[in-house]
């Protein structure tokens, strides 16, 4: 083979394995996707996080507020439900940041880099594998909360809508916990401040009880904020509910946060030499 056919060799793999483009971007991702998934599989905490947090937690909820949630004519198990699932995706994304810091800490991120692959692959195959992660939570936690009596009151095609859009608010939260990981880097550090965005906005939500629960100078910042708004609309969802204002203000907030997110995470990723 002669010294040109080994250039044009050269250049077909090259243009064959271009960083450019979605296809290869997709691709790149199901790989990188796989990988994290297998060592997802793992790790025991991951596996009882999946399992049993969101079963706990929805236990030790109804059984501590149904009734007080009761007097005040709410069905509590449709009510809780939503914000139980939301946390299980709070817990999923939580774990996504960990395990990115861990990459960034050991150099498989700075090796990602240096390979020609996607730019987008890295973080396309943290929400690939985080994604699936969710997806198994669901399926395990919402038979369980049908024993406790929930139920899709409008429908199937409802069921479908309350799984995307916990899909879609999952998508969101694993972007913006890899923010955190991109920016502080350590393992340590990202787990000791995951919990900064959990509290206020899980916990200060309409998730768990009604805004007008709270103190009334907390009560606008509880009726605004995002997880408020896309609690409410899986709510509405689940139990048949006037859907579009919720459901409006829901994917408002989630693309902004996502475009948000996504082009800070772009630029962290750049700079992480």
């Amino acid at each position: 083979m002669t010294a040109i056919d080994l250039q044009a060799k050269a250049k077909q793999l090259v243009k064959v394995r271009c960083e450019a483009g979605i296809s290869r971007a997709i691709a790149d991702s199901f790989i990188i996707g796989q990988r994290n998934l297998i060592r997802l599989s793992r790790q025991p905490a991951v596996i009882t996080g999946v399992l049993v947090f969101p079963i706990v937690f929805l236990t030790a909820f109804l059984l501590a507020f149904e009734r007080s949630m009761s007097a005040q004519n709410i069905d509590y198990i449709q009510y809780l439900v939503p914000i139980i699932t939301l946390q299980a995706m709070f817990f999923t994304a939580m774990n996504s940041a960990s395990n990115l810091a861990g990459d960034i800490d050991t150099g498989m991120l700075q090796r990602c880099r240096a390979m020609p692959i996607s730019r987008a692959a890295v973080l396309g195959g943290l929400l690939i594998a985080y994604l699936a992660r969710a997806i198994v939570t669901i399926a395990i936690l919402l038979p369980v909360a049908y024993l406790y009596g929930f139920r899709f009151q409008a429908g199937v095609l409802s069921a479908i809508g309350y799984v995307l859009l916990t899909l879609f608010f999952t998508t969101v939260a694993v972007t913006g916990y890899s923010l955190l990981a991109l920016g502080l880097k350590k393992p340590d550090l990202v787990q000791s401040l995951v919990i900064v965005p959990y509290a206020p906005f899980l916990l200060l939500s309409s998730g768990f009880s009604p805004a007008e629960n709270f103190p009334n100078w907390l009560q606008p910042f509880v009726i605004a904020q995002p997880v408020s708004h896309i609690a409410a609309a899986l709510r509405a969802l689940a139990s048949g509910e006037p859907l579009l204002i919720p459901l409006l203000w829901s994917i408002g907030w989630l693309i902004v946060l996502l475009f948000g997110f996504g082009f800070t995470a772009i630029w962290l990723y750049r700079r992480i030499s």
